[in-house]
């Protein structure tokens, strides 16, 4: 069961209390034609009785007594709301005066009904020397009456039905018109839980619904003011991580790479410091220990912080990055796009952008048996936007992302942007937007 809007609500109580307002006063004219019915029936007879009493007086002295009776309805006009009927006591006939030619007068039979008074006859005796000619017989005869009654009340009613439909419309027009905020009140309360905290109601012209207009803004400043917060706080943790990282870097290349060179320099001066066969042997096993140390170290070293970067342009990163790998595999080939005048990002999206790329050649190299893979870094208007895609086999629908795919994408989401991957038997594509923008 659909349920009716405020609009509709007020308009149901708008048509009703005009129903009402009509009803009663349709009873209350019909209560006032009936006394006005029988008020009028009564004057009718009245009237109609001193016509016959002035014409009887009239022909008295200028008829003969024998021809009155016949010579009286010719002489008599019906009165409004009664009828003259003469009686002639001779011959027992019945004379009526002859009505003026009109239409027949219409009224509903249940309205007739409603205001018909009780019906009223009077009988005058007309008696002459003595002599009982006959009776004049008034009777009530509202019809035209009701008839007039009706098309009053119709246009009365009928006024007052127009007067209630342009007032509903009115008042339907004013309390949309005064409603008309509420609709860009939802609209924006929608934007909010779509996320666009930046979307406002504005001023709102009725005092009623001003409040509320404002606490909605209100709301979405301060859901903004939460979100980039929030993005703030992601990315100082995203930053403050990359600096832990940079400094355990620091620490390692500064104090693993002295021990290890003075283990080696330890090592040659035992080789040759004695002229026992087994101590070189030995002496040898200690700098190939110490050389596996290194190529740890400088494993973990480029896990923890790439070090061209913040040394070298971005675009010099990248290159040198992908002619290595065009170097290690001379079967592939792979291919790198960047626009002229790529300008710097700042450390943290730089770090996310080469681990992007890192990512997504690996994955290709390793996991897709992939030929061909193609890079492109280009901006648009607040976004960086890494593209790495590949024409190896692709992933395994509903498959689980991996610890890299996993770990890039928490850390993009961290800051604020987004990683897509879309993959089938052709190959597969990661896009990756970064805001170029910080939050300060």
């Amino acid at each position: 069961m659909s349920r009716l809007t405020l609009t509709q609500h007020i308009l149901v109580v708008i048509l009703a209390i005009q129903l009402v307002l009509l009803t009663t006063l349709a009873a209350a004219s019909l209560r006032d034609l009936s006394v006005q019915a029988a008020a009028e029936q009564r004057t009718g007879i009245s009237t109609a009785r001193s016509l016959v009493l002035a014409t009887i007086g009239t022909l008295q002295g200028n008829v003969p007594t024998d021809r009155l009776m016949a010579a009286l309805p010719e002489r008599l006009i019906s009165p409004a709301n009664a009828s003259i009927a003469v009686l002639d006591a001779r011959d027992d006939t019945v004379r009526q005066p002859a009505a003026p030619a009109t239409s027949p007068p219409y009224a509903p039979m249940w309205f007739a009904r409603l205001i018909t008074p009780q019906p009223q006859e009077t009988r005058l005796p007309v008696v002459i020397d003595q002599q009982m000619l006959g009776f004049v017989v008034i009777a009530a005869d509202p019809a035209g009456q009701i008839a007039g009654a009706w098309r009053d009340i119709q246009r009365i009613v009928g006024m007052t039905a127009l007067a209630a439909l342009a007032q509903a419309a009115l008042i339907l027009w004013l309390t949309r018109r005064a409603l008309r905020p509420v609709g860009n009140i939802a609209a924006r309360l929608a934007d909010l839980t779509r996320g666009r905290f930046d979307a406002r109601v504005g001023p709102v012209t009725e005092p009623d619904l001003a409040p509320i207009g404002r606490g909605v803004d209100q709301l979405a400043l301060t859901l903004e003011q939460a979100r980039n917060d929030r993005k703030r706080l992601q990315r100082q943790v995203v930053t403050r991580a990359d600096h832990e990282r940079k400094a355990i870097a620091r620490d390692l290349h500064d104090e693993m790479g002295p021990c290890l060179f003075g283990l080696r320099v330890e090592a040659d001066a035992l080789a040759t410091a004695t002229e026992d066969p087994k101590i070189p042997e030995h002496a040898a096993a200690i700098t190939r220990i110490a050389d596996q140390i290194g190529g740890l170290n400088r494993a973990l070293l480029d896990d923890l912080r790439p070090g061209a970067i913040g040394q070298l342009p971005f675009a010099d990163v990248l290159t040198g990055y992908v002619a290595d790998l065009a170097a290690r595999f001379p079967d592939h080939r792979i291919l790198v796009n960047l626009p002229p005048g790529l300008g710097e990002p700042d450390e943290a999206t730089a770090i996310t952008l080469f681990r992007i790329l890192q990512e997504g050649t690996t994955n290709a190299l390793r996991h897709a048996g992939a030929e061909r893979i193609e890079v492109s870094l280009s901006t648009r208007p607040g976004q960086w936007i890494m593209t790495v895609s590949d024409d190896g086999t692709g992933m395994v629908p509903d498959t689980p992302h991996g610890t890299g795919l996993s770990g890039m994408s928490e850390r993009i989401a961290l800051l604020s942007g987004r990683l897509a991957i879309q993959s089938d038997k052709g190959g597969t594509r990661l896009t990756a937007e970064l805001p170029k923008d910080p939050l300060p």
